[in-house]
């Protein structure tokens, strides 16, 4: 829970500096810091919000086209989230979305402990 409040401090402090609507990679991290949180603490309906955002931003800065090991961590952690909620189609398919992009970034035939 400390935690919670932490990512959550840092979340605003980034935003006053660098804009409440920004899409900057230290919103985009904190957003995902949280995400992982909730889910951790099984609040998997706020780690998937605050994974969207982050993804959103994430996708916004690297573009959709860019394969980025942050935008496979934010696709994996909402793939753990909807599948905790046992919505096995939506967690299937962000988990596949990570490991391509993972496979892309990585390689197919690279030993990476995220494949």
């Amino acid at each position: 829970q400390k935690a919670i409040i932490y990512f959550k401090q840092s979340l605003q402090l980034f935003r006053t500096i660098h804009g409440e609507n920004t899409s900057h990679p230290d919103i985009a991290a904190s957003l995902l810091n949280l995400a992982v949180a909730y889910n951790t603490i099984d609040d998997h309906g706020k780690a998937i919000s605050y994974g969207k955002q982050s993804l959103q931003k994430l996708r916004a800065i690297y573009s959709d086209s860019t394969a980025h090991p942050h935008i496979a961590d934010a696709l994996n952690n909402l793939g753990t989230a909807y599948g905790k909620l046992n919505d096995y189609r939506k967690a299937l398919s962000y988990d596949e979305q990570a490991l391509q992009m993972r496979l892309r970034i990585y390689g197919k035939n690279t030993a990476h402990p995220d494949i």
